[in-house]
């Protein structure tokens, strides 16, 4: 798959990620930025978003005095960042290829943004071109899905998903231990004008239904339901993307970090512990040498 086929492939996702999972993760990884890396900078510092998507992380940053720049390869990505993040700055590039004049006291790269790079020598790619736009002492932070994580979660049933008014949708992770890949599907549905006065007459009920079933206790019954979303709203349009990743072995990340010139690398869960199990992402905590 080519760059250009790739990032359109974003570009169709990125109206629903701006309404959905955008706002959902980025409460989590502000979290940890504010932990792991904000006191660690002078202020006014220039921060790089590596993949910042529709950028929930940037004006957050922003109010508080940063210099952000957020980076990605989707267009269409870009357009609703600039939108939640007027006074960024922007750069349309990609993480594998892109090179910045070393001006930058951090970057970060959220949400395993970095197992959609599939190949290790790519990835390597990326570390080095951070690594060079990064000034002497700079930080480096990013979190990724790991193998032994991706087989325990990733068995190809419904995760997520939610159902609104106009639309709904429904993700479904699988994994591949025997290659280390894996992908996630995202289902779209989309209402249609009702042409039918029963289907008029029900659609108030189904909509109070959805509402309640929004609740987050409810969570269960609602990935049930959205199972077979395609029976209760037959009339809805549906579309499928599919978004391939890799489950890249921590060690060989490790290793990939310390060739291009990375020290002091910690790894963690978001909450910090040092012990990494199959029910939490690996957090990296990088530095470049002051030398």
């Amino acid at each position: 798959m080519t760059t250009t086929q790739r990032y359109t492939d974003y570009d169709t996702w990125a109206w629903l990620y701006n309404e959905t999972m955008g706002p959902d993760y980025g409460k989590a990884q502000l979290t940890l930025l504010e932990r792991v890396l904000l006191p660690e900078l002078p202020t006014n510092a220039a921060i790089l978003d590596l993949c910042c998507g529709t950028g929930q992380l940037m004006q957050p940053l922003l109010d508080a005095g940063y210099q952000v720049t957020g980076l990605d390869g989707s267009a269409a990505m870009l357009d609703y960042a600039r939108q939640n993040a007027p006074q960024g700055h922007y750069l349309l590039e990609d993480a594998r290829t892109f090179h910045l004049p070393s001006q930058f006291d951090a970057a970060f790269s959220t949400s395993a943004s970095l197992n959609h790079i599939m190949a290790l020598t790519d990835l390597v790619q990326v570390f080095r071109n951070v690594y060079q736009a990064l000034q002497p002492g700079g930080l480096f932070i990013f979190d990724l899905n790991h193998p032994e994580q991706m087989q325990k979660w990733w068995c190809g049933k419904i995760v997520e998903g939610e159902i609104t008014p106009g639309y709904a949708w429904r993700l479904t992770p699988e994994y591949q231990p025997e290659v280390s890949e894996g992908a996630f599907h995202v289902e779209i549905f989309q209402a249609q004008p009702l042409a039918s006065w029963i289907a008029r007459f029900t659609q108030p009920f189904k909509q109070t239904l959805y509402r309640l079933l929004s609740l987050r206790r409810l969570t269960r019954f609602r990935l049930r339901l959205l199972s077979r979303f395609e029976k209760v709203e037959p009339t809805w349009t549906r579309s499928h993307l599919t978004y391939r990743v890799k489950g890249h072995a921590l060690p060989e990340v490790q290793t990939a970090l310390q060739t291009v010139g990375f020290t002091h690398i910690v790894i963690q869960t978001i909450d910090g512990d040092p012990t990494l199990d199959a029910n939490h992402s690996a957090h990296f905590i990088c530095h470049k040498g002051s030398g």
